[in-house]
């Protein structure tokens, strides 16, 4: 057996106990594994861990599979159909236009008006690539040669042309000849939409941006290439379009500073806010528009709509010397603001008396800018009676045919001081409405004086009067409205901060509330009369007074003429539904040349209508980032003139310690800069204006 083994010390022997040998080693591998795989038991991971883990990483899992999904559709759409002159990317339709022609000498920020625009979705992707300097000064000088003898041989009234070239591209010559730096320029836009027609729509407003002055260049649409056009106006990578041209380092600063012009710089405005894309300050000076100074700010709670009036306030007041600011608010919202600034503090509901009938002098400066038909003195018998009819709304008692009998008590008790039609008898005192009580006890006792043509009348004069008598009771002494029986015991001349605090109104925001704002707005208007100073008056919580048809009437003839006494009248609300639930409120809308729209959920295609808000300006508010601590500002629209944009409102440190101001857990000394400090003579705790 053994002989019949081959020979190792052959070559076909050696092969064998080679195959051999690893037979072997192979069998036994195969009998050791069968025999330790009998031994070891299998166990599944998932049997070692806990079962909330197990559900947590199945949880976590299915996450991060939704963020690589939505990586994805950031990144690049599921799907892109190419058509010649659009494309669709996703769920938008889009088209790429490119720049075949550019200015010569293009003026700085020649881009604003397109980077103004907020009602059109673009992107605007610019190649700049530094060229060699020899490369560059050698292809011009060729240029410039090759345009100096077409120049010379032509013999016609082109040669007037190609000289004027020649020493354009000479001029160029020198240019970088004297060191200006040389770039390749390419420039795309991609405009998107969510239709066709919305899309046809957005590139003719792109186009005819790009090709108006200052801009002046000549935009093409990429026929046939939209797929490399696309490319090209990525934000980042190469140019695989081309179509560049060649441009001076001039010409690129006078591009680079177009995003930084598309805002608003006002001499003696007061910064809104930031623009959102570029950063740049958003100034505005209420008092310089022409078609009045008011302005209103809706938001949503906690959108940052207070933050932003609170500060808007400060800066106003703070910007000028001749400026006077007056709080009217029912909540005890701006208690800390107007403490802080040191202001004079007035409750409303206390002992100081309003009177509704009070009226003003005109001043001359004021009555040179009426119409002749105006007449301040039928003006203060409309506020008036406005005034009386919502308080006789809110009794549940309607008025009737008795407001004749009314009207009369009021214009007697007017004509007694001396006060007619005549301006220049507004000079003298203010009937209250306690005359007014004493004319209709006179009407009850001799109604025979009043009668105008007939006997018969007398007994219903008597009757109404008695009637009045009745319900004007709260205005008599002891009464629950005694206070508004007497003279006005304030005045704005004195103050440069006035809060107007209506907190102890009866406790709530029902009732009353309403009639006391109103009538505090006419008192407002007829003290602006006085004065010379700019006064700012903001009302918070507007919707108290937008809300009641009684008191819109009067309301709307303050907004048509605050402007002639230098007043900026700034309501700050939640809803927008009020300003147009009466003809009154819409009109009072119509004068508000400033608009400021936070966060508000409730702006719908509705509203944006109304409003003459787009889409993109819709969106904008619906999606603008509410004010909070982790980003540091809220977002906001903000319209002039009926131009709109878009800011970021950030406060300075100082700032959102004035505004944060608490006066029941701070003291003064904890105000920063002018706000606060010690009298190093006293060591008492003063402001920047008159203490409480």
């Amino acid at each position: 057996m053994i002989d019949a083994l081959p020979d190792p010390g052959t070559q076909a022997g050696f092969a064998f106990y080679i195959g051999a040998t690893a037979l072997l080693t192979v069998l036994v591998k195969l009998a050791w594994d069968y025999w330790q795989a009998e031994d070891v038991e299998e166990v599944e991971l998932i049997d070692l861990l806990e079962e909330t883990t197990v559900e947590d990483g199945i949880e976590e899992g299915t996450v991060l599979d939704e963020i690589a999904e939505q990586h994805q559709g950031v990144i690049a759409p599921a799907a892109i159909e190419w058509e010649t002159r659009t494309s669709r990317v996703g769920d938008q339709w889009t088209s790429t236009l490119y720049i075949a022609d550019y200015p010569d000498y293009p003026k700085d920020g020649y881009l604003a008006e397109l980077f103004e625009l907020t009602d059109v979705e673009f992107d605007l992707t610019v190649h700049i690539t530094p060229k060699s300097q020899q490369r560059a000064r050698d292809e011009l000088q060729r240029v410039a040669d090759d345009l100096q003898a077409d120049a010379d041989l032509e013999q016609t009234v082109r040669s007037s042309y190609l000289q004027e070239r020649a020493a354009e591209a000479l001029s160029t010559y020198k240019s970088v000849e004297n060191g200006s730096r040389v770039f390749d320029q390419g420039m795309f836009i991609t405009v998107r939409a969510e239709s066709r027609d919305q899309l046809r729509e957005a590139v003719r407003t792109i186009r005819s941006r790009l090709r108006e002055q200052p801009a002046g260049l000549s935009p093409k649409t990429a026929i046939c290439k939209q797929d490399l056009a696309l490319q090209a106006g990525a934000p980042i990578g190469p140019n695989p379009f081309g179509r560049e041209a060649t441009a001076l380092g001039g010409a690129v600063g006078a591009l680079l500073a177009s995003p930084h012009n598309a805002t608003i710089l006002e001499d003696g405005g007061v910064e809104f806010g930031v623009h959102w894309k570029n950063q740049s300050p958003v100034v505005i000076d209420p008092f310089a528009r022409e078609n009045g100074y008011a302005m209103f700010t809706i938001g949503d709670p906690g959108s940052g709509k207070s933050f932003g009036a609170k500060q808007n306030f400060i800066r106003s007041i703070e910007q000028s010397e001749d400026r006077i600011g007056i709080i009217l608010e029912p909540l005890n919202n701006w208690a800390g603001v107007a403490e802080a600034l040191g202001g004079e503090r007035i409750t409303v509901g206390g002992e100081m008396g309003l009177n509704p009938l009070e009226i003003k002098p005109t001043p001359e400066r004021v009555q040179r800018a009426m119409g002749e038909d105006a007449s301040p003195y039928r003006e203060k018998l409309d506020s008036v009676m406005s005034f009386l009819s919502n308080y006789f709304a809110l009794r549940g008692i309607s008025l009737g045919d008795r407001r004749t009998t009314l009207e009369t008590a009021i214009e007697k008790a007017y004509a007694r001081n001396g006060i007619t039609d005549d301006i220049a008898t507004h000079h003298n005192e203010s009937p209250t409405m306690r005359d007014v009580l004493d004319i209709l006890e006179e009407m009850v006792e001799t109604p025979s004086e009043y009668v105008v043509r007939t006997d018969e009348e007398a007994t219903k004069i008597r009757e109404d009067a008695t009637w009045l008598i009745d319900q004007l009771r709260p205005f008599a002494e002891d009464g629950r409205y005694e206070n508004l029986g007497r003279e006005t015991a304030f005045d704005l001349r004195d103050e440069k901060v006035i809060y107007l605090d209506l907190a102890q109104q009866e406790g709530s925001l029902g009732g009353s509330t309403s009639l006391i704002m109103q009538l505090l707005i006419s008192l407002v208007y007829e003290r602006a009369k006085e004065t010379d100073k700019e006064v700012v008056f903001v009302i918070d919580e507007a919707r108290y007074i937008m809300q009641d048809a009684a008191s819109l009437e009067y309301l709307e003839i303050v907004f048509r003429h605050h402007r002639h006494h230098n007043l900026s009248i700034r309501l700050v609300t939640q809803t927008v539904d009020e300003f147009f639930q009466h003809p009154e409120s819409e009109a009072i809308i119509d004068q508000c040349a400033i608009k400021q729209f936070h966060h508000l959920d409730g702006m719908d295609r509705e509203w944006a209508n109304e409003f003459g808000l787009n889409s993109a300006q819709m969106r904008f508010i619906q999606e603008a980032v509410p004010g909070n601590d982790r980003t540091g500002y809220s977002e906001a629209l903000v319209g002039v003139d009926g131009e709109w944009r878009g800011i970021e409102v950030r406060a300075m440190e100082d700032e959102t310690a004035v505004i944060d101001f608490d006066p029941k857990s701070h003291s003064r000394s904890d105000l920063p800069g002018q706000y606060g400090f010690s009298d190093r003579a006293t060591g008492e705790n003063v402001g920047s204006g008159s203490s409480d």
